[in-house]
């Protein structure tokens, strides 16, 4: 009587054959193999259960890895050298949502002043008025024709380089105080601000 391609699988995976080697003998996918050996939930035979270790033991493993390689750490302990690697390595730590927030603020954050840092660099690093150089964050870009203006330059933390640098195109570099002032009248006559773009 024929059997078919899953009883076979079976029969082999009882025997504690690997999936390689079923794949081997019976010229079938791996993929294959393991979808009939779900379906029998046959998946864990012929596996050695990896033994729960403690957190002294973890503390031994990554302190006797420090001084020797993988696979003595793993022969002295008797593991196998994929749990040494899981050990010796920081494990992932989890966040909460307020953490998470938090993370996500400052790499937006530090986005933001280098963006900036960039664009006051390409315009020259210094108020085209008064020539102030000192603190990054008292630099604004004034528009020279707001009509032109496609988006604020500090309040975006996503765009790419070349975008922000079309924009800051259509701009001056100025310092907070002047560019209060630009705004108030101040520099009505000033030839900078009637430069045509």
């Amino acid at each position: 009587m024929d059997t078919s391609l899953g009883e076979k699988i079976i029969k082999l995976r009882k025997e504690n054959k690997s999936y390689k080697e079923i794949s081997e003998i019976l010229g079938c996918s791996k993929a294959t193999i393991s979808y009939h050996c779900m379906r029998n939930d046959m998946n864990d035979i012929g596996l050695k259960k990896n033994k729960k270790l403690t957190e002294t033991e973890i503390e031994l493993i990554k302190d006797y890895y420090k001084l020797h390689t993988k696979k003595e750490t793993a022969i002295y302990f008797g593991i196998s050298e994929a749990t040494v690697t899981k050990y010796k390595n920081y494990k992932r730590v989890l966040l909460s949502n307020e953490e998470k927030i938090k993370k996500n603020y400052l790499g937006v954050k530090a986005f933001r002043i280098r963006t900036k840092e960039k664009a006051v660099e390409y315009k020259g690093g210094k108020c085209v008025i008064c020539n102030y150089d000192r603190c990054i964050k008292g630099f604004d870009f004034h528009h020279l024709d707001p009509s032109k203006k496609d988006f604020t330059i500090g309040s975006n933390s996503s765009i790419a380089w070349e975008k922000i640098k079309n924009e800051i195109e259509k701009c001056i570099l100025v310092c907070c105080r002047c560019h209060r002032e630009i705004h108030d009248g101040l520099h009505e006559k000033n030839p900078i601000l009637k430069i045509d773009l």
